[in-house]
């Protein structure tokens, strides 16, 4: 028995004859069906005449589904959808602004870098819902308009992957003010593919 084991000990030592022990993981194609959870911080602004105005800063959290289909064997393209619930308020006295949700609508293009890790764009539409109060009364509205970000998703698994996100979308004239409204959101999350 002794000799057994060591004749398998030397054998497995030997180039080209052994097991290989370190073999990487399947490579990931990046493309399917996914969900993912996302946890973020975004700032939501409006600006003007050369200022740019913080409406607050807070986290958000939520969680976004797509499908990349391979346009290539490094290319991806395809639909999502995001939303997200956010906590940023801005009160003075009794007046209270409130954003409550960010839902956004697009297309991702994805480019791998490795079997391992890649990199997305995204350009679509996105709707801010915000909520104010003043004097007792309440009223919620949805604002539109254009979102992009960028992206490095990272597989840990061939269905689970990481990601972190940096986005930015424009809502345009804040209600005949002459400022425009503005939403800046960095983002990590962690989703699945089936």
């Amino acid at each position: 028995m002794k000799k057994l084991l060591a004749a398998v000990a030397v054998l497995s030592c030997v180039p080209g004859i052994a097991v290989a022990q370190d073999e990487a993981a399947p490579p990931s194609d990046f493309a399917g069906l996914r969900a993912e959870l996302r946890l973020g911080y975004e700032t939501p602004t409006v600006s003007g005449d050369g200022d740019v105005y913080k409406i607050g800063s807070a986290v958000s959290y939520g969680g976004e589904i797509g499908y990349d289909l391979a346009v290539s064997d490094k290319v991806t393209f395809g639909p999502y959808i995001n939303y997200e619930f956010s906590g940023v308020e801005l009160c003075d006295g009794g007046d209270c602004l409130e954003i409550e949700s960010n839902l956004s609508a697009g297309g991702r293009v994805g480019v791998a870098l490795s079997p391992t890790a890649a990199l997305y764009g995204k350009v679509g539409y996105a709707s801010l819902k915000l909520k104010a109060a003043s004097g007792g009364f309440t009223g919620t509205d949805n604002k539109g308009g254009v979102y992009g970000a960028l992206g490095a998703e990272f597989a840990v698994s061939s269905n689970v992957y990481v990601n972190v996100e940096a986005a930015y979308a424009d809502y345009g004239d804040f209600y005949g003010t002459g400022f425009n409204l503005q939403r800046r959101h960095v983002a990590a999350g962690v989703g699945f593919r089936f």
